[in-house]
């Protein structure tokens, strides 16, 4: 194994630091967000799903962005650091409002430029990180983000469950963490960047030529649509009085915020593990197992230690997404492809993510929280059977 270089531990220190930031930002989406749009603005289920669906919105401009940028001759650290700064500012304009409506576009604004970055920072592992300490090398940045994701959620929850009116100090506090993540990315390595000759549209449909990519990605899609249509419905089914359990707001980010990232944090060193050891299509699998299992759990009882254990299981697997999620098309693509492949990989989630929620939330119109959990379930296990055909022998990738 070769010794790291100046460019690895540089990017190793700076990357490690900005995931510590993103800890901050991390509890807004998954909860804070939809407690404020539903508690404190009342908004109705359109904007809701707008919030639900942001930061998917954010991987489907990801790919036309890629293909403008690959073009110019900008320099990796100054898009990241702008983007990162646009939902610092997002965030801002957001506690600026009285307006439900603005808030939502603001809190939509600042998780889609915070989300429109992924493709950039798996370009940056492709190039910085050699592919046998790849997945530790992300590792521990990861953890840095859970254990401040996992203790700003506690506090965040009750800080609201004591004034709802603490949410303004809550985003002006992400801001400020993320926004000095921005100046630091500005020092993040790169290799001299030589603009390529597609045009935005070729260079989007490189990724789409490959048969072994669009099967992947026909499973994962199936996958994703029945996890994503039920991201609202969780935040629904535990807030709401009139649909839902009506909890408190500590309840509800005990539940969507804690309790997962402690299983994230636990789980952590075992998923880098696994993914060096593993094949991808047979860490997909594993990863699915807890998807499968943890979704039809969350919504088929209204007691709260039920929906602890479906929160574990959730927490379980999605501590094993940002390895395959954030690396795997390294396994697959050329080194000076990586960054198409994952805008490809994102845009694709983002039109599953920003239609699914919607479709969740109208769907629950006519079917009740426990009905969509059994159909994510069979989503799940449609999506794992089709993984089965690639497990091979001479693994691939």
């Amino acid at each position: 194994m070769s010794e790291p270089g100046p460019s690895e531990k540089q990017a190793y220190r700076i990357d490690s630091i900005r995931q510590g930031a993103d800890g901050t930002f991390f509890p807004l989406i998954e909860s804070v967000f939809m407690i404020v749009a539903i508690s404190f603005f009342g908004v109705g289920d359109f904007w809701k799903g707008l919030i639900a669906a942001s930061n998917f919105i954010g991987f489907l401009l990801s790919a036309p962005l890629t293909g403008l940028l690959n073009r110019t001759d900008i320099r990796r650290s100054r898009i990241l650091a702008f983007l990162t700064f646009l939902s610092s500012s997002a965030l801002i304009a957001a506690i600026t409002t009285s307006d439900g409506r603005l808030y939502a576009l603001a809190a939509t604004l600042a998780s889609a430029a915070f989300h429109v970055r992924q493709p950039f920072f798996t370009d940056l592992y492709g190039e910085v990180y050699p592919a046998e300490r790849r997945a530790r090398r992300i590792s521990l940045g990861l953890r840095l983000q859970l254990l401040m994701s996992v203790s700003l959620g506690l506090l965040y929850g009750r800080l609201l469950e004591a004034d709802l009116e603490w949410w303004r100090w809550i985003f002006l506090t992400a801001a400020a963490a993320i926004g000095s993540s921005a100046l630091m990315m500005l020092r993040l390595p790169q290799r001299k960047v030589r603009p390529r000759e597609e045009s935005w549209l070729q260079a989007m449909a490189i990724p789409f030529r490959n048969p072994v990519f669009l099967y992947v990605q026909a499973s994962w899609m199936i996958l994703g649509f029945g996890n994503l249509w039920t991201l609202p419905l969780r935040a629904v089914y535990l807030a709401e009085t009139e649909r839902g359990l009506g909890l408190s707001p500590v309840t509800v980010m005990l539940m969507l915020v804690v309790i997962p990232t402690v299983m994230k944090l636990s789980f952590n060193p075992l998923w880098a593990r696994l993914y060096h050891r593993l094949s991808f299509p047979a860490l997909r699998l594993a990863i699915n197992f807890f998807f499968a299992a943890s979704i039809p759990l969350f919504f088929i009882s209204d007691r709260l230690w039920i929906i602890a254990i479906a929160t574990v299981l959730y927490g379980i697997g999605t501590s094993g997404s940002p390895f395959i999620w954030q690396l795997w098309v390294t396994k697959l693509a050329l080194p000076a492809e990586t960054r198409l492949y994952q805008s490809a990989h994102a845009f694709l989630a983002g039109i599953r993510g920003v239609v699914a929620p919607f479709v969740g939330l109208a769907v629950l119109q006519g079917l009740g929280f426990r009905e969509m959990g059994f159909i994510s379930f069979g989503l799940a296990v449609a999506a794992s059977l089709m993984m089965l055909p690639l497990l091979h022998p001479a693994r691939r990738f």
